[in-house]
Protein backbone atom coordinates (compact mmCIF):
# COMPACT_ATOMS: atom_id res chain seq x y z
CA UNK A 1 0.00 0.00 0.00
CA UNK A 2 2.50 2.71 0.51
CA UNK A 3 3.36 3.02 -3.12
CA UNK A 4 -0.15 3.79 -4.07
CA UNK A 5 -0.22 6.28 -1.54
CA UNK A 6 2.82 7.85 -2.99
CA UNK A 7 0.75 7.49 -6.22
CA UNK A 8 -2.10 9.33 -5.08
CA UNK A 9 0.09 11.87 -2.77
CA UNK A 10 2.05 12.70 -6.53
CA UNK A 11 -1.12 13.24 -7.96
CA UNK A 12 -2.61 15.28 -6.16
CA UNK A 13 0.80 17.91 -5.90
CA UNK A 14 0.61 17.65 -9.70
CA UNK A 15 -3.17 18.44 -9.86
CA UNK A 16 -2.33 21.63 -7.99
CA UNK A 17 1.15 22.65 -9.15
CA UNK A 18 0.28 22.19 -12.76
CA UNK A 19 -2.69 24.78 -12.79
CA UNK A 20 -0.45 27.26 -11.04
CA UNK A 21 2.80 27.05 -13.43
CA UNK A 22 0.57 27.39 -16.68
CA UNK A 23 -1.47 30.51 -14.62
CA UNK A 24 2.14 31.87 -14.24
CA UNK A 25 1.39 31.73 -10.11
CA UNK A 26 -1.13 34.83 -10.53
CA UNK A 27 -3.92 33.19 -8.87
CA UNK A 28 -1.22 32.71 -6.42
CA UNK A 29 -2.06 35.08 -3.16
CA UNK A 30 0.82 37.51 -2.94
CA UNK A 31 2.24 36.96 -6.07
CA UNK A 32 4.51 39.58 -8.44
CA UNK A 33 1.76 40.13 -11.35
CA UNK A 34 4.65 42.68 -12.85
CA UNK A 35 7.32 40.34 -12.94
CA UNK A 36 9.53 41.32 -10.48
CA UNK A 37 8.55 45.00 -10.93
CA UNK A 38 7.01 45.40 -7.84
CA UNK A 39 9.81 47.84 -5.97
CA UNK A 40 10.23 49.89 -8.87
CA UNK A 41 6.21 50.30 -8.88
CA UNK A 42 6.31 51.00 -5.03
CA UNK A 43 8.92 53.62 -6.24
CA UNK A 44 6.52 55.19 -8.97
CA UNK A 45 3.79 55.50 -6.51
CA UNK A 46 5.72 57.15 -3.71
CA UNK A 47 6.60 60.20 -5.95
CA UNK A 48 5.79 63.31 -4.36
CA UNK A 49 5.18 65.21 -7.36
CA UNK A 50 1.62 62.80 -7.70
CA UNK A 51 0.35 64.82 -4.80
CA UNK A 52 1.26 68.47 -6.21
CA UNK A 53 -1.69 70.17 -7.86
CA UNK A 54 -2.42 73.63 -8.36
CA UNK A 55 -5.35 75.48 -6.00
CA UNK A 56 -8.52 74.19 -6.51
CA UNK A 57 -7.49 70.75 -7.53
CA UNK A 58 -8.54 68.21 -5.33
CA UNK A 59 -8.16 64.26 -5.95
CA UNK A 60 -11.48 62.66 -6.62
CA UNK A 61 -10.90 59.01 -5.80
CA UNK A 62 -8.78 59.73 -2.32
CA UNK A 63 -5.21 60.87 -1.87
CA UNK A 64 -3.44 57.50 -2.65
CA UNK A 65 -2.36 57.06 -6.24
CA UNK A 66 -3.68 53.96 -7.78
CA UNK A 67 -1.07 51.79 -9.46
CA UNK A 68 -0.63 48.99 -11.61
CA UNK A 69 1.41 47.08 -14.49
CA UNK A 70 -0.04 47.37 -17.64
CA UNK A 71 1.02 44.84 -20.16
CA UNK A 72 -0.73 46.27 -23.66
CA UNK A 73 0.54 46.24 -26.89
CA UNK A 74 4.22 45.46 -26.91
CA UNK A 75 4.31 48.00 -24.00
CA UNK A 76 5.31 46.87 -20.94
CA UNK A 77 4.60 49.41 -17.96
CA UNK A 78 4.46 50.41 -14.83
CA UNK A 79 1.86 53.00 -14.06
CA UNK A 80 0.58 55.12 -11.21
CA UNK A 81 -1.57 58.00 -11.36
CA UNK A 82 -4.44 59.75 -9.46
CA UNK A 83 -7.54 61.51 -11.01
CA UNK A 84 -7.69 65.45 -9.95
CA UNK A 85 -10.77 67.49 -9.79
CA UNK A 86 -10.41 71.02 -11.02
CA UNK A 87 -12.72 73.79 -11.62
CA UNK A 88 -11.80 75.78 -14.80
CA UNK A 89 -9.81 74.90 -17.76
CA UNK A 90 -6.83 72.82 -18.12
CA UNK A 91 -4.97 75.91 -19.15
CA UNK A 92 -4.18 77.17 -15.41
CA UNK A 93 -3.65 73.25 -14.53
CA UNK A 94 -0.39 73.31 -17.22
CA UNK A 95 0.97 76.64 -16.64
CA UNK A 96 1.31 75.38 -12.75
CA UNK A 97 2.93 72.60 -13.55
CA UNK A 98 4.85 73.72 -16.50
CA UNK A 99 6.34 76.03 -13.41
CA UNK A 100 6.27 73.99 -10.50
CA UNK A 101 8.11 70.53 -12.28
CA UNK A 102 11.20 71.82 -13.77
CA UNK A 103 11.89 73.71 -10.61
CA UNK A 104 11.92 69.75 -9.03
CA UNK A 105 14.15 68.46 -12.21
CA UNK A 106 11.61 67.37 -14.66
CA UNK A 107 12.37 68.12 -17.89
CA UNK A 108 9.35 69.21 -20.39
CA UNK A 109 9.24 66.66 -23.17
CA UNK A 110 5.67 68.15 -24.77
CA UNK A 111 3.71 70.41 -22.92
CA UNK A 112 -0.14 72.07 -23.43
CA UNK A 113 -0.50 69.74 -26.80
CA UNK A 114 -4.31 68.76 -26.88
CA UNK A 115 -4.37 68.76 -23.25
CA UNK A 116 -1.38 66.43 -22.51
CA UNK A 117 1.67 67.62 -20.92
CA UNK A 118 4.86 65.35 -20.44
CA UNK A 119 7.83 65.65 -18.02
CA UNK A 120 10.74 63.28 -17.74
CA UNK A 121 13.03 62.51 -15.45
CA UNK A 122 15.12 59.63 -13.48
CA UNK A 123 13.63 58.79 -10.34
CA UNK A 124 13.94 55.57 -7.60
CA UNK A 125 11.40 53.61 -10.56
CA UNK A 126 14.34 54.20 -13.78
CA UNK A 127 13.20 56.60 -16.36
CA UNK A 128 9.98 57.89 -15.29
CA UNK A 129 7.50 60.10 -17.38
CA UNK A 130 5.01 62.54 -15.37
CA UNK A 131 1.61 63.01 -17.77
CA UNK A 132 -0.92 65.66 -17.12
CA UNK A 133 -4.17 64.88 -19.32
CA UNK A 134 -7.44 66.42 -19.60
CA UNK A 135 -9.81 67.91 -21.41
CA UNK A 136 -8.25 70.25 -24.43
CA UNK A 137 -6.82 73.28 -23.44
CA UNK A 138 -9.46 75.85 -23.21
CA UNK A 139 -12.22 73.74 -22.77
CA UNK A 140 -13.67 73.08 -18.70
CA UNK A 141 -13.84 69.87 -18.07
CA UNK A 142 -13.64 69.18 -14.27
CA UNK A 143 -10.83 66.38 -14.24
CA UNK A 144 -7.62 65.80 -14.83
CA UNK A 145 -5.07 62.82 -14.59
CA UNK A 146 -1.75 62.92 -13.14
CA UNK A 147 0.30 59.97 -14.58
CA UNK A 148 3.59 58.83 -13.65
CA UNK A 149 5.05 56.03 -15.98
CA UNK A 150 8.07 53.91 -16.56
CA UNK A 151 8.68 51.22 -19.00
CA UNK A 152 9.61 47.49 -17.78
CA UNK A 153 11.96 47.56 -20.95
CA UNK A 154 13.44 50.36 -23.16
CA UNK A 155 12.57 53.90 -22.65
CA UNK A 156 8.94 55.51 -21.76
CA UNK A 157 7.63 57.92 -24.45
CA UNK A 158 5.40 60.60 -24.48
CA UNK A 159 4.27 59.67 -27.93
Amino acid sequence: MPIARRTLTAAAVLAVVVPLVTAGCGVLPGADRCGGQQPRLTALRQLEELALAPDGSRPVDGPEPDAECVDGDGENMLTAGLTYGYPDTMAPVHAYYAAELPARGWTPRRTGVVGDSCYGRETAAGATLLRISGPRVGQPGGHYLLTAEAAIEGQPSCA
